[in-house]
């Protein structure tokens, strides 16, 4: 046993000693500092905390995936493609839909391997004339969610309420749910079926259904909801709405989202706007901010989490 812990440890040394050696002196430096001041061990904390809750995610993951079809797309659903925009080019050859809430990029790596899901596309039939496929996502993934509720949010959320916008399956509502301790948690949805998905999953996990709720609805027939968050998240909407009525839907957010809340997108403002020909209508409304726990971007790689934004409503 005693041989056996000093091989764990040997190993680990051996590993430490690799990340040392990729350091300039500088660098190395700042990380003995580090160490040595004990912040390291807040850190560390922080990091198991953010594991545990991943683990659970991916746990209500999994179990979605035996409520939904492989490509997590419901017959019930009314899913478009789109006709302006950066995601115009997707057609029913060259698109494929991997929910990103459901399976990471590990997960898909396996697949892809397992022969159940292809990268790539044959522009010529039984030729090597091949093109990569547009994998696309209705839901943001596992880690894009950590990345907004542990560094882009306020950290007390306590007494805000959090606003989904087209919930779905619920991957923002359950993140909010375990990664903030936000008092209301509200997912409006217009699918039944993506609203009694999400009933289910909060029942067999023990959510507190006083904390966390869906609403089974159009939002734009819930104005009063929209007034009372203090922040709303919005996935891409692309898919979902027509070009005219996703016009309409951002003249319904400008007039009822109050001044000071926060909205939370994974495409900026400025392209979306911009694609749909009304960006200069909504070019004062609303204001980037800077994400205000920036001491837990060490947790993150932040280059690979820059298309999530935050706004302020000016």
């Amino acid at each position: 046993m005693i041989d056996e812990e000093k091989d764990i440890i040997s190993n680990a040394q051996s590993r430490i000693l690799d990340l040392f050696a990729e350091l300039d002196d500088k660098e190395l430096k700042t990380l003995e500092q580090w160490l040595g001041s004990k912040k390291y061990r807040k850190d560390l904390e922080n990091k198991k905390s953010i594991i545990r809750s991943d683990k659970l995610l991916q746990k209500i993951g999994d179990t979605i995936k035996e409520m939904v079809p492989f490509e997590a797309e419901l017959p019930s659903e009314n899913i478009m493609l789109p006709t302006v925009g950066d995601q115009a080019d997707c057609n029913q050859v060259n698109t494929r839909h991997v929910d990103e809430f459901l399976y990471d990029e590990e997960q898909v790596d396996e697949l892809v391997k397992d022969g159940k899901l292809s990268r790539h596309y044959c522009l010529d039939c039984n030729s090597q004339n091949i093109k990569e496929l547009n994998l696309i996502s209705h839901s943001m993934s596992r880690v894009q969610l950590q990345y907004i509720f542990k560094v882009l949010l306020p950290k007390d959320l306590e007494d805000k309420q959090i606003l989904d916008v087209g919930s779905r399956f619920g991957g923002i509502l359950y993140s909010a749910y375990y990664f903030t301790n936000a008092s209301n948690i509200i997912g409006i949805e217009m699918n039944k079926e993506c609203c009694e998905i999400q009933e289910k999953i909060i029942k067999q996990f023990g959510m507190d259904k006083n904390r966390i709720k869906i609403v089974h609805s159009d939002v734009t027939d819930k104005d009063d909801l929209v007034k009372k968050s203090n922040i709303c998240i919005m996935n891409c909407f692309d898919f979902f709405i027509p070009t005219e009525d996703h016009k309409k839907l951002w003249y319904f957010f400008k007039k009822h989202l109050t001044k000071g809340s926060y909205i939370v997108l994974n495409r900026s403002i400025a392209d979306t706007l911009t694609a749909l020909d009304m960006f200069e209508e909504f070019i004062d409304w609303l204001s980037i901010c800077r994400p205000f726990q920036l001491e837990n971007e060490i947790f993150f790689d932040v280059e690979d989490l820059h298309e999530i934004f935050l706004y302020v409503v000016n």
